[in-house]
């Protein structure tokens, strides 16, 4: 049986993941080293192609091949793909109108570093090339021009998903989404009602492309989500922590269809792991969060149909200790099969 395995991870700049540490913590390069994965996808890179490039100059010259989009801004975002096998039809940026729709909105982000997709060989019988792409969704920030940035981002990528699964190609879309779906999603949810990454608009959005599974219906505005006093985040629709957005015709779009009843979209992990509670992938540094296991869900492989139904196991390669930590997000591995 044939195996395809992808990992995805917020590398939080590549240049300090791959330097050494300690004798014990020597970075990503022995973790590329030693990885199952055919496909590695990286996001928050942090550094120009040249820059990468000398970091990872061990891991290329071993065989990975590597594609990459910087930030126009110096030293920020960045997302790349790193593949065992060659990568082909690299694309920049989403919605250019190439593979489906065109999409206005998204030309803002062409060159912000947060997308970027290639189609690879799959090498799994009936499955054959595939398109594997690395999102970095901006992070937000409540009540700052962030959360306004992170919200015209959401507008212009629902539309692409959704155009991307009527045109029948098999993607994986993996990356740091930067939101918490659920409430089983993060260890201290209803203390981050009001921050970005666990507001109503956006979980709400990741309900409209993945559907409420396995609730019954959305924890957004649910008596638990409320609470005795009502969600201090407000509702959807609402844009809870926006400064000069105005929600469109896209948003509009979006709010009016709700929850996706019908996903061509699916949350890997969670869909082979329904029920945990406690499997997270990123921890802040500050406190004893990692030691703890205080952490948020938000770095997802989110796939089309064929690959999800494809999917066998999922996991986290969480770090043993803190101090042998290479990034403040851990990669998550899903291997897909035949």
């Amino acid at each position: 049986m044939s195996t395809f395995t992808v990992a995805t991870v917020n590398v939080n700049g590549i240049r300090a993941a791959a330097k050494e540490r300690s004798e014990d913590n020597r970075g990503i390069l022995p973790w590329l080293e030693k990885t199952s994965a055919d496909v590695v996808l990286m996001q928050e890179v942090r550094a120009d192609e040249k820059q990468t490039q000398l970091a990872l100059a061990p891991a290329l010259d071993a065989g990975w091949h590597l594609a990459q989009a910087p930030a126009a801004a110096k030293g920020r975002a960045g997302v790349g793909i790193l593949s065992r096998s060659e990568l082909k039809d690299v694309t920049v940026g989403f919605g250019h109108g190439d593979k489906g729709i065109e999409i206005p909105e998204a030309r803002e982000f062409d060159q912000s570093g947060r997308y970027i997709e290639a189609t690879v060989a799959s090498g799994i019988e009936g499955l054959g090339d595939i398109t594997v792409a690395s999102l970095y969704l901006p992070s937000g920030s409540a009540n700052t021009t962030k959360q306004d940035e992170k919200y015209r981002f959401m507008d212009a990528f629902a539309p692409f998903m959704h155009d991307r699964a009527e045109q029948g190609i098999e993607t994986i879309i993996g990356g740091d989404w930067n939101i918490c779906h659920r409430r089983a999603d993060l260890k201290n949810w209803k203390t981050n009602r009001t921050k970005s990454g666990y507001l109503p608009d956006e979980r709400a959005f990741l309900d409209h492309l993945l559907g409420v599974w396995p609730d019954a219906q959305t924890q957004v505005g649910d008596a638990e989500d409320a609470g005795r006093n009502g969600n201090p985040g407000g509702s959807a629709g609402e844009f809870y922590g926006a400064v000069d957005y105005v929600p469109g015709q896209r948003a509009a779009e979006r709010l009016a269809a709700g929850a996706a009843e019908n996903p061509q979209w699916f949350d890997v992990q969670r869909r082979l792991d329904p029920d945990s509670m406690d499997v997270f992938s990123w921890w802040t540094y500050r406190g004893q969060a990692f030691d703890i296991n205080a952490g948020w869900r938000i770095d997802l492989q989110v796939a089309t149909t064929g690959l999800q139904q494809r999917a066998r196991k999922a996991w986290v390669d969480k770090a043993l200790a803190y101090e042998l930590r290479w990034s403040d997000h851990s990669p998550v591995i899903v291997e897909y099969s035949s």
